[in-house]
């Protein structure tokens, strides 16, 4: 970090915030909420704030222009009151989070830390799965009930503002991450045959159907998904053999799948056998949410259509499902586009962002625009010598 980066970051914030419309950025109920803000970093600097008004918010964050903006997902009566219990809690969003730095998302590629397309399309694929087959499949939420943004940074955050999640207590947070998110599921409770020893796969061998709600139905289709090929099996950890002759009889063994009947997967019949190929499912279809924030009332997180101080973006809303489908954060959610600025920059991999990629760099000097210099100076991988 520099004083003259640090400097020149600051006054794009300022600027952004002078030009914003403040009805974008302002959250509903905004004298309920609780705010905080940051600075170059240090993302939470002070919090327990409140403004009465969306002009009241406006004047602080040109005046201050602050790295960081957060809000709670809680609703007080008085919200800038300390401590907590002051404050009178009269509900709480229910707040998503995922995260690229999620081991999850680990590249095959690049470093970690390095954040890539690759990494950023699994946390959004995954930020889908979350709406898509959990919020609206599962939980039957609607699509208008759910408010999705880019985080800023790494990832997404999903807003549930349903009044019927308003009310739920920490505890039922907690187990709505344990369902998204469960460590494992006993092999012998979704096919209960496993409980007694055999020596055998029996002709009839019960198991979840994919039409059955809950993981059973998950499992059961992701098995099918599975048959496609016989690398895709492996993956779960079947054996080469068995993973090609279930892939030249998928169509038999899916039919069996379909009626509940997964004798024709002839897997050996021990439950730790099961179990491998269970929790291999598991990780690949539970989705991996940051929990502390979802089952935390109280949670303050970044306030949509504001700056992220740690990457210059915009931490963007995005109105729709279809648009989160192509929503892409290293072109959509640049905050400042006019300007150049000289860097000397040690990345070690090339940065794709806007239309253009740079580097990598080993310590070189370059001229780029200023949304790529403040990204990689935010990042640490660079730092500004002048502007342009």
């Amino acid at each position: 970090m520099s004083e003259l980066g640090d400097r020149l970051v600051v006054q794009l914030i300022r600027d952004y915030y002078s030009n914003a419309d403040i009805a974008s950025i302002a959250p509903d109920r905004i004298s309920e909420r609780e705010f905080g803000y940051g600075v170059i970093g240090n993302k939470i600097a002070n919090r327990h704030m409140a403004f009465k008004t969306p002009a009241e918010l406006k004047n602080f964050l040109v005046s201050n222009a602050p790295a960081f903006v957060d809000y709670s997902a809680a609703y007080y009566r008085f919200p800038d009151a300390r401590p907590m219990e002051k404050k009178i809690w009269l509900g709480s969003e229910l707040r998503f989070d995922l995260d690229a730095s999620d081991a999850k998302y680990d590249c095959k590629i690049h470093a970690k830390g390095w954040l890539c397309d690759e990494r950023l399309e699994a946390v959004k694929r995954d930020t889908l799965l979350l709406i898509e087959d959990f919020l609206i499949g599962d939980f039957g939420l609607s699509e208008k009930e759910i408010a999705i943004n880019f985080s800023g940074n790494r990832g997404y955050h999903i807003h549930v503002t349903k009044d019927a999640v308003l009310q739920l207590s920490q505890e039922a947070r907690e187990d709505l991450c344990n369902y998204i998110k469960p460590t494992s599921i006993p092999a012998k409770v979704l096919f209960p045959g496993l409980a007694k020893p055999m020596k055998r796969m029996p002709q009839v061998f019960p198991g979840p159907k994919p039409d059955e709600p809950g993981w059973r139905g998950k499992f059961a289709l992701a098995f099918i998904e599975k048959l496609k090929s016989a690398e895709s099996l492996m993956g779960l950890g079947i054996d080469e053999k068995l993973a090609k002759r279930l892939n030249k009889e998928k169509e038999l063994v899916e039919m069996g799948i379909r009626q509940g009947n997964w004798s024709l997967v002839r897997m050996p019949p021990t439950e730790q056998y099961w179990q491998k190929v269970i929790d291999s499912i598991l990780f690949e279809r539970s989705v991996f949410i940051d929990a502390n924030v979802t089952k935390d009332p109280s949670h303050l997180m970044r306030l949509p259509n504001t700056i992220h101080g740690g990457s210059g973006f915009i931490a963007k809303k995005i109105p729709s499902i279809a648009d989160l489908e192509k929503f892409d954060p290293m072109k959509d959610a640049i905050a400042w586009r006019k300007g150049e600025a000289k860097i000397v920059a040690n990345t070690p991999y090339a940065l794709r962002i806007g239309d253009e990629t740079y580097g990598p760099f080993s310590n070189a000097e370059a001229i780029v625009p200023i949304y790529a210099a403040t990204y990689l100076y935010l990042k640490g991988f660079a730092d500004i010598k002048s502007i342009y």
